[in-house]
């Protein structure tokens, strides 16, 4: 895979889910993946912005995988190496620009103004929408976690997970988001983005996605920073326009 390597930061054997929360924020780069020798191996990269996933690809045995395919087959890998880049602006559009199909969410392509002396005009990279099937089946393969649904009117609309009473979990997240709501209002803090329940064996994220709201099921120790920064891709991802 051809990327700018920009302003190397750190190389280590991190996880996928540590290296994003360490990177996650706060930060424009490449998370830069690799397993093998010799260019034998596979090999991907993560491009991240400020807390966002803004594009990934994963390249094994000949067959490219993109967007949140990408991602989820990262995380599990165990062994990788992990090369860290500090990106430009620039070096950023660059990447979107080479690989459009990697791009996840809503990503505004280079105007003409922004783009360097000499370059013509180039295609808009096209932002592929997510189906919520998809997006259920991305945020219950993160560590940790145990169901998740989409809730609308009290009644869950799409679910996936362990066989648990969805029924019952789409009633009790209108509940939480009424009392979030209520908690919010008389408080003046404004408008509830989200809503997370803590217990010692358990813990529960309520966020909205368009008309309806993600109530995610996790075990206590699950990674709150990698399943946030999932929900928010997911709400990107599938924004109404």
């Amino acid at each position: 895979m051809k990327i700018p390597e920009g302003s190397f930061v750190a190389e280590t054997e991190e996880s996928i889910p540590e290296a994003l929360k360490k990177y996650g924020h706060d930060f424009r780069g490449c998370i830069h993946i690799s397993q093998g020798e010799d260019g034998k191996g596979s090999e991907g990269f993560i491009l991240v912005e400020d807390g966002n996933v803004l594009a990934s690809a994963y390249s094994t045995l000949g067959i490219i995988l993109y967007q949140m395919n990408a991602l989820d087959r990262m995380i599990s890998i165990k062994d990788a190496r992990l090369k860290v880049y500090a990106y430009s602006d620039d070096e950023k559009y660059q990447v979107l620009e080479s690989y459009p199909d990697s791009i996840i969410g809503d990503v505004s392509p280079r105007t003409e103004t922004d783009k360097p002396a000499g370059e013509g005009p180039q295609e808009e990279p096209a932002a592929e929408r997510i189906s919520y099937d998809m997006l259920l089946s991305t945020v219950v393969q993160l560590p940790g976690v145990i169901a998740t649904a989409l809730v609308a009117d009290g009644l869950p609309v799409y679910q996936q997970g362990e066989q648990l009473d969805f029924d019952h979990i789409a009633v009790a997240t209108e509940d939480m988001i009424r009392s979030g709501m209520r908690i919010a209002t008389e408080l003046q803090l404004g408008v509830t983005d989200e809503i997370i329940l803590e217990t010692p064996s358990n813990k529960v994220v309520i966020a909205p996605i368009n008309d309806m709201f993600l109530c995610v099921l996790t075990e206590a120790n699950t990674n709150l920073g990698l399943l946030r920064l999932s929900i928010k891709n997911a709400q990107n991802n599938t924004r109404e326009r």
